[in-house]
């Protein structure tokens, strides 16, 4: 979020005029895993069911800036794969050029609007790709080969390639897409794999396995 609100202020944002353009974040084993920013609350909320069955999000955030008391801050609507909906609040602290910083998470309640609601929980209810039968392209199915991918090789060939239909389909509407690989290696096969390279964010530490 800080990274968005950052880019926000680069091209004159932030300061009112242009707030921070509404963001979906899709989220697995307890970190961020891709995420869909567009210039319209509707065709970013388009990405949710590409987002929940593609990448099998654990949960959806919508992320939005709007100003409390004249001051802004960041509203997430929070859906769990049980349909469960939250509401969290963040203060943005504004500081000199393009600093940026983010408050602690806040209880904001239930969310108020349905639209965002409905979107999310309609897209949390389908069921995610089956990582465990992503075909290998090495192979021509010799006796004795698997031909189908280790399930966490597998989990990141489907992620890329879930980024990739996203970045088709939003850049055209100044649209940003961002994925965040578990490692190293993750990232490079995700590459591999027709991940946009615009779309990779820095990878986490070589200590972490390889599992998307």
């Amino acid at each position: 979020m800080t990274d968005l609100l950052r880019r926000t202020r680069a091209r004159g944002g932030t300061h009112g005029e242009q707030p921070m353009f509404p963001t979906i974040i899709a989220v697995r084993n307890g970190r961020v895993v891709a995420g869909v920013s567009t210039p319209r609350l509707q065709a970013t909320l388009s990405a949710a069911r590409t987002l929940a069955v593609g990448v099998d999000a654990a949960a959806l955030v919508l992320a939005a800036q709007a100003e409390v008391e004249g001051r802004p801050v960041l509203v997430h609507t929070v859906m769990t794969r049980d349909r469960r909906a939250k509401q969290v609040l963040q203060r943005v602290e504004l500081g000199p050029g393009e600093r940026v910083a983010v408050g602690e998470p806040q209880d904001g309640g239930t969310p108020q609007d349905d639209t965002v609601v409905t979107a999310l929980a309609e897209a949390m209810g389908h069921r995610p790709v089956d990582v465990t039968r992503v075909a290998r392209r090495d192979t021509a199915g010799t006796f004795g080969e698997d031909l189908y991918l280790p399930p966490e090789q597998g989990r990141v060939v489907v992620d890329a390639g879930t980024v990739r239909t996203l970045h088709d389909r939003v850049r055209g509407v100044a649209g940003e897409v961002f994925y965040v690989p578990r490692s190293p290696e993750a990232a490079r096969l995700a590459l591999e794999a027709g991940l946009p390279r615009p779309t990779l964010l820095g990878p986490a530490g070589p200590e972490e396995p390889v599992d998307g």
